[in-house]
């Protein structure tokens, strides 16, 4: 059974927390525990086992007897026409009791045992659908690592304070939560079931009324991810995600697009004005284009303070170059391969 709700004021809301597994018992061994220990909420935990061939079976089992909190379903095969994890979300959602879900991936952490709580408590207290949170990445001391993390904290922005703005267009999984009536209407009928991404932000872009979302900036809010270890591993995340964007509505399209047009269009211009002056006179353009960055890097200075990314800005002199090459050739493969692998 689930953790008592006597010791708890009426004012609080039963939370599920739902997480999706395919053959990675090491991350729901450091994932579990972590569920378990959130303090002052009322919650479940039910962990769907997605055709796992590990141990991942025999292990949730042998938890499930000692944990009564904790729901196991287990799914042989993938219904026809249905992509593997929004088949494996649904059949989840559907055994969840409480009204508020917590939606997380078997490879993140919470960061303190407040996760739940918090996201209880924003919900609670705004009568909102809709909970955005904050993912990082495990910081390694690596250049690929620091690319990852930085695109993952402008991506954050970007939803963040479009959803705070009124205009919440997308969410991230590993750190996502809703009010269970906004959700369970469309299990069986979840958009774009078969594509292999979107499991999150398909799902609030086509859902979402724009206004219906809450955010977090809080520490405590947060849930740690660990970041691809390779470089066609980076490559094939970015690819699923970028195709998950072709299917936005045409006015998130155009908006995000704008990022990309005045990036694109800063940098042509620089490399025109390098073309036209000559000699000592080259400096001008030069100056004025580290002149950009420099205000921009002081105008962003609260955000890297807020999420903790300090480490993070000498990155950001170069990553509207790294934004512009690497979206742009990883969009355009986009259309010659396609994923076929969920996790």
């Amino acid at each position: 059974m689930p953790i008592n709700a006597s010791s708890y004021g009426k004012e609080k809301l039963g939370i599920s927390v739902v997480v999706c597994a395919h053959n990675n018992l090491p991350g729901l061994q450091k994932l579990l525990p972590l569920l378990i220990s959130q303090k002052d909420v009322l919650f479940e935990i039910v962990i769907i086992n997605d055709r796992s061939t590990d141990q991942t079976d025999t292990w949730l089992t042998e938890q499930a007897k000692q944990l009564g909190l904790l729901t196991v379903v287990t799914i042989s095969e993938t219904a026809k026409d249905w992509n593997p994890k929004k088949y494996a979300l649904t059949q989840g959602i559907k055994v969840t009791q409480y009204p508020l879900l917590a939606l997380t991936d078997s490879d993140c952490v919470p960061l303190s045992d407040q996760w739940l709580s918090h996201m209880e408590e924003r919900l609670r207290s705004t009568n909102k659908n809709i909970f955005l949170g904050y993912s990082p990445y495990e910081e390694q001391p690596r250049l690929l690592n620091k690319i990852i993390q930085t695109e993952t904290l402008f991506t954050a922005l970007q939803y963040l304070s479009m959803a705070n703005a009124g205009y919440t267009y997308m969410g991230v999984g590993r750190n996502l939560g809703y009010r269970k009536s906004f959700i369970e209407k469309h299990v069986d009928d979840f958009p774009f079931q078969n594509h292999l991404g979107g499991d999150d932000d398909l799902l609030i872009n086509q859902l979402s009324n724009g206004t219906d979302a809450v955010t977090s900036l809080e520490p405590q809010s947060f849930v740690l991810t660990f970041p691809p270890a390779t470089l066609i591993n980076w490559w094939n995340q970015k690819r699923r995600h970028l195709s998950a964007g072709m299917h936005y509505k045409t006015g998130t399209k155009i908006l995000l697009s704008t990022y990309w047009l005045s990036a694109s269009a800063f940098w042509l211009s620089f490399i025109l004005l390098l073309l036209v002056y000559k000699g000592d006179t080259i400096l001008v353009p030069m100056m004025v284009h580290f002149s950009f960055f420099v205000l921009g890097t002081i105008l962003l200075l609260p955000v890297f303070r807020i999420f903790k990314a300090g480490r993070l800005i000498p990155l950001f002199l170069f990553w509207d170059f790294l934004y512009i090459a690497s979206s742009s050739i990883i969009g355009f493969s986009t259309f010659l391969v396609k994923n076929k692998k969920w996790n």
